[in-house]
């Protein structure tokens, strides 16, 4: 150490005059000690010594002089290791200026942590996010916690050696926040993980979007099946109502040319046939209405509320049990039950429900209506339920088709767009309908109601 601080202050030609100077001065220190113990003169001595004299002074100079050569080549070589160990450090310090940089033009925020996840540094974005936290422990100074988190990633990239990718949520000032939160080892030059890299990038706005394309494929797959089932329902619809239209106008013409025919017909006739008539009439005003209902419900904007189903079922009964007043009926129906969805058409969907119940339970002597709520592959469903005539399951296919009427409910008035209705009022919530049964023993009608998010 003390030559290397000697060769820190002389450079190598410095030290060889240094040296030459020394080896001038102990060849006069030589001559002045030979003229004194051997009392001569001092010139003669040092221009002209004897042979033994100077053959031990020459001596003497060699060896200052190797000493000298090996001094000089030592300070030359501390010298050059110094110039590569300042280079060394310069170019050094220009890669961390480098490298603080990027990480500073990078925009997420990252910081490193050693083996103990003490925090080691914070690039401008971290600190601005986390506030200033060099020299403490993560845990501590993130999750005020006095331990380790038991699922920190950081701890896990430090055990596997591998990245590893987490996305966390948060409720701030600002609004919902999402973060996806990157962690990776760092290593030496011989492959040991020495410390940690964590890297925090803001995702809200890829979240939101994502969120917003979901919501809209979700709608786009709500229109797509309403399209499907408009088109189904459109060449039913073109089918029966030609059929059935025919069919009126029909009676009115048969009824028609027999009052033309008949001019000597009785009274009791004629009022048949006007009857007919009438009756057809009415009939195909009905049958009017309801494919004006229906063809309402396609295009009414919805309302969302939060809707007091039990409360709007009651209603409903009410309304029906006050068509026949001394007909015996068991009811049930649990309180509080509440949904998302738009009040006017909801009620529309229970008026044909529980009215189709009302209706196929005439003829049982006491008739069971429930409204309940069940479970079905997972999730809630609603259901109402009768003991009224039931239906062949085999026919179910037409259940909820315009104007298909099932082989059951001959003998009952209708159009045949109750439950087709109640299927377009369903799906219009996002949900699904279906219809389960045995002739004589009544059926069961469930749907579901998701959340207005799920449709």
């Amino acid at each position: 150490m003390p030559l290397r601080r000697f060769a820190m202050i002389y450079n190598p030609a410095k030290t060889v005059a240094l040296g030459l100077a020394l080896m001038l001065i102990s060849w006069l220190v030589a001559a002045a000690l030979d003229a004194f113990y051997q009392g001569d003169d001092f010139l003669d001595q040092l221009l002209r010594p004897d042979m033994g004299d100077a053959a031990l002074r020459l001596l003497f100079m060699g060896i200052q002089l190797i000493f000298l050569l090996y001094i000089a080549r030592t300070i030359g070589r501390y010298h050059q290791q110094d110039e590569l160990l300042e280079e060394a450090l310069q170019s050094a310090e220009r890669e961390k200026l480098r490298s603080q940089e990027i990480l500073e033009a990078v925009g997420d925020a990252i910081s490193m942590q050693d083996l103990d996840l003490k925090i080691l540094y914070q690039n401008q974005a971290h600190k601005e996010l986390m506030g200033s936290r060099l020299g403490e422990y993560c845990y501590k100074a993130y999750q005020q916690k006095d331990a380790v988190c038991s699922d920190c990633h950081l701890v896990r990239s430090f055990l596997d050696g591998k990245s590893h990718r987490i996305e966390a949520s948060a409720q701030t000032r600002h609004g919902l926040k999402f973060t996806e939160i990157i962690s990776s080892p760092l290593r030496d030059a011989t492959g040991k993980i020495v410390a940690g890299i964590e890297a925090v990038r803001d995702i809200t706005d890829r979240k939101l979007a994502e969120r917003e394309i979901q919501r809209m494929n979700g709608e786009l797959e709500l229109r797509a099946r309403e399209l499907a089932d408009a088109n189904r329902e459109l060449e039913s619809f073109s089918y029966s109502l030609s059929h059935d239209l025919r069919s009126y106008i029909t009676r009115i013409s048969t009824a028609q040319q027999m009052l033309v025919a008949s001019e000597k017909a009785d009274e009791l006739d004629t009022e048949y046939l006007l009857q007919s008539i009438d009756d057809s009439c009415s009939d195909m005003e009905e049958l009017i209405e309801a494919m004006i209902t229906l063809s309402r419900l396609s295009r009414q904007e919805m309302q969302w509320e939060e809707v007091a189903l039990s409360d709007l079922v009651h209603e409903v009964m009410l309304h029906l049990q006050h068509q026949d007043l001394h007909r015996q009926l068991t009811f049930s129906l649990p309180d509080g039950l509440t949904v998302k969805g738009d009040r006017h058409l909801l009620k529309v969907a229970l008026e044909n429900l529980l009215g189709n119940a009302w209706k196929y339970t005439g003829g049982v002597p006491v008739a069971r209506i429930e409204f309940g709520v069940a479970e079905s592959e997972g999730k809630s469903c609603y259901f109402v339920r009768d003991n009224g005539v039931g239906f062949d399951m085999a026919e179910r296919d037409k259940l909820f088709r315009p104007f298909q009427r099932l082989q059951s409910s001959r003998g009952f008035p209708g159009t045949g767009v109750g439950l087709a209705t109640v299927q377009r009022v369903i799906n219009r919530h996002g949900g699904e309908v279906w219809g389960e049964g045995e002739p004589g023993k009544g059926a069961v009608f469930y749907f579901t109601l998701p959340e207005r998010g799920a449709s």
